[in-house]
């Protein structure tokens, strides 16, 4: 006679019980997602990691999270392997994203795989269609001081008429950074591989009229004119 009420009693506990668990593991998110936020504010990268590091043990199936976890990792800390680990598992998870698959690309380069980074690079581009995987081709050539093949790539892109405007990001230093034109990182890419003070500046100005901001291109020239006495 008790037992249906014993079953019905222990059900809605078990309701209940489920109920409590979900709604605290949702305000734990919500509380993880807000200290992301403001760490991502402040730039206050470790207390990023460790707040998305939580938020993928809540949701492991969210790519986002992979992709700026990734980010973090290789580009604001240069932690190689902890960002190594999440790349791969983020690959695991979905093996066409292709900014996981420029990072897999960048970490082999930083190993010193040259082939291995350019199979990568051109799988990335067969996915995407970004030309900025043709110049990252290009860059695994020069590290192998083949100035030729990489300078093949870079013009092909500088004299494409069709090439489309694409911008991505390129660091500054290790907290800053800025969205360039694939165009004028081609123009000052054949600015640091110039014999001659008069060709490096007419790269330079090439990069500029593409991209008046371009820090990097200014940083080059202000040192250009150091060396040259130019005013």
């Amino acid at each position: 006679m008790y037992r249906p009420i014993l079953a019905i009693i222990v059900a809605s506990f078990l309701i209940t019980s489920c109920q409590s668990n979900a709604s605290k593991s949702k305000s734990s998110e919500n509380n993880w997602q807000q200290i992301y936020k403001t760490a991502y504010t402040n730039h206050d990268y470790p207390t990023a990691i460790v707040a998305l590091n939580q938020l993928l043990l809540q949701d492991s199936a969210n790519s986002d999270h992979y992709d700026s976890l990734a980010t973090y990792y290789l580009k604001r800390t240069q932690n190689i392997y902890g960002g190594k680990i999440v790349v791969e598992k983020g690959l695991k998870l979905n093996p066409k994203n292709h900014l996981l698959l420029e990072y897999q690309g960048l970490v082999l380069i930083g190993e010193g795989k040259l082939p291995e980074a350019r199979a990568i690079f051109e799988k990335a581009f067969e996915i995407s269609k970004l030309n900025k995987f043709q110049y990252m081709i290009a860059t695994t050539y020069a590290n192998e001081s083949n100035y030729a093949e990489f300078e093949r790539i870079v013009d092909g892109l500088i004299n494409n008429p069709n090439l489309p405007s694409e911008k991505f990001e390129a660091m500054i230093d290790n907290n800053n950074s800025q969205m360039v034109e694939l165009k004028a990182t081609c123009y000052l890419s054949k600015a640091k591989l110039s014999k001659d003070a008069v060709s490096m500046k007419n790269y330079i100005d090439s990069t500029l009229k593409i991209q008046p901001d371009y820090q990097e291109a200014y940083y080059m020239l202000e040192e250009l004119n150091k060396r040259t006495g130019a005013k």
